[in-house]
């Protein structure tokens, strides 16, 4: 039986990774202006963070509902079955999107399983990724679905944001509050929740400790008992910051496998550049 992995460009995974676990990767729309971009094709994080820095605001479009009907067409002309890796639903409207196409092509779920991350970045890519290998090493599609829904469970995240100032350009804060937070030097640590929305989990004055308070409320959310044993550490254009992170992570986290990974783009295109995000799935029992 051979089974597809579908996962959107929110998810972190380079092409490079997709095509070593034959996972495909649809585009998420970027828009400046009047000018639309395809995230990942004919635009990159670079360029989109550069352009931020110089007061351009960016946004981001779901993929339709046809652009998912064509994809799972496709895909299910070619495989058996396929399971799609979607973008939270708290953040975006891409898996309804793809709800309304599979159910519009009159595809069941014993062919098609459609999961809704409830997050975004590497943890999204890891449910992908993670799926992917499974996949290889035989899994049943049965076993694949068992496994999804303990990924999207267990799947956790924190991050925070160096600058105030392009989540108030995106209208997320206010304008008042934005100045005020950047005078004093003020970062919010944020949180994804089980409902995979963003929320505000602390704010606290300078880099230094939004590291530390970042890391901190990592290891009391998550423990040490982790899937894989694998950390991410994902960053918008800000590398350094991500080292920094990475640093106390390896205090803490000695024994595991710690990576730095380019944040999603549809997402910082929101936060802006400077965010540093950690994710990871806790270990579970199907």
């Amino acid at each position: 039986m051979s089974i597809k992995i579908i996962t959107d460009s929110a998810s972190d995974i380079s092409y490079e990774l997709a095509s070593e676990y034959d996972i495909d990767i649809m585009p998420i729309v970027i828009m400046k202006g009047d000018e639309t971009y395809l995230d990942g094709v004919d635009i990159s994080g670079k360029m989109i963070y550069d352009d931020m820095r110089q007061g351009t605001v960016y946004k981001t479009g779901a993929i339709s509902p046809n652009e998912y009907e064509e994809k799972f067409k496709e895909v299910l002309e070619k495989y058996d079955k396929a399971i799609y890796v979607s973008l939270s639903t708290g953040m975006s409207s891409t898996y309804n999107n793809a709800v309304l196409a599979k159910n519009s092509l009159g595809i069941g779920d014993d062919r098609l399983m459609l999961v809704d991350s409830r997050g975004a970045s590497m943890g999204q890519g890891l449910q992908a990724l993670s799926l992917a290998k499974l996949n290889q090493e035989g899994k049943t599609f049965d076993e694949l679905k068992a496994y999804a829904y303990g990924f999207v469970k267990n799947t956790r995240y924190v991050f925070f944001v160096d600058s105030l100032e392009y989540l108030q350009r995106g209208g997320r804060v206010s304008k008042l509050s934005a100045a005020i937070g950047n005078l004093i030097n003020m970062k919010v640590v944020l949180d994804v929740h089980s409902d995979g929305v963003i929320y505000t989990e602390d704010k606290v004055r300078g880099t230094k400790r939004a590291i530390a308070r970042t890391v901190d409320f990592f290891e009391n959310e998550v423990g040490h008992d982790l899937y894989a044993n694998t950390i991410y550490v994902c960053h918008a254009d800000c590398e350094d910051l991500a080292n920094k992170v990475k640093e106390l992570l390896v205090e803490k986290y000695p024994d595991m496998e710690i990576k730095l990974n380019p944040f999603a783009v549809c997402i910082g295109a929101h936060t802006g550049p400077g965010t540093v995000h950690i994710c990871t799935i806790k270990n579970f029992e199907l």
